[in-house]
């Protein structure tokens, strides 16, 4: 091996665990601004009079891009089409108004409601017990005219 080779290796691993020690990681790919959009979202569902429980699992890595998953469990009496609708509009409003709406990370936010007649198992993933789902994301135009400005900060 010549040396121009061997000290090009050595640099590049010098570099590599720089990397890692100094917490650039590009195989992680965590956000902290997506956790706390996802962490205010369940927190304000929770603060809904019929909702009984809701979660979120968020998804991160070069090998599964940005997943976040949130559940939500609704009283059987008191679901209906509007309670579902403003739980839609409380997760499409606090995304707006998050910082994470600006990332150029393709994510993928997307939401189950349950009844709590029916609600999943511990862990349980799927859509089989579900009384709605769909994804939470607003256009611009709407979210300007529905919502207000967005933040300036970051």
């Amino acid at each position: 091996m010549s040396t121009a080779r061997c000290v090009a290796g050595v640099v590049g691993l010098v570099v590599l665990l720089v990397g890692l020690l100094s917490g650039c990681n590009l195989f992680v790919q965590y956000y902290e601004d997506v956790d706390e959009l996802c962490k205010k979202i369940v927190a304000d569902w929770k603060a809904q009079a019929e909702v009984v429980d809701a979660s979120y699992v968020y998804v991160h890595g070069i090998d599964s891009g940005q997943q976040i998953d949130l559940d939500v469990i609704v009283r059987a009496e008191s679901f209906t089409a509007e309670v579902w609708e403003r739980l839609e509009d409380i997760a499409n409003r606090d995304y707006w108004l998050s910082t994470a709406y600006d990332r150029e990370d393709r994510m993928s936010f997307q939401y189950v409601v349950y009844s709590s007649d029916n609600p999943p198992a511990k862990g349980e993933v799927g859509l089989s017990k579900s009384i709605g789902h769909g994804d939470i994301g607003v256009s611009p135009k709407a979210g300007l005219e529905k919502y207000g400005p967005r933040p300036t900060t970051k």
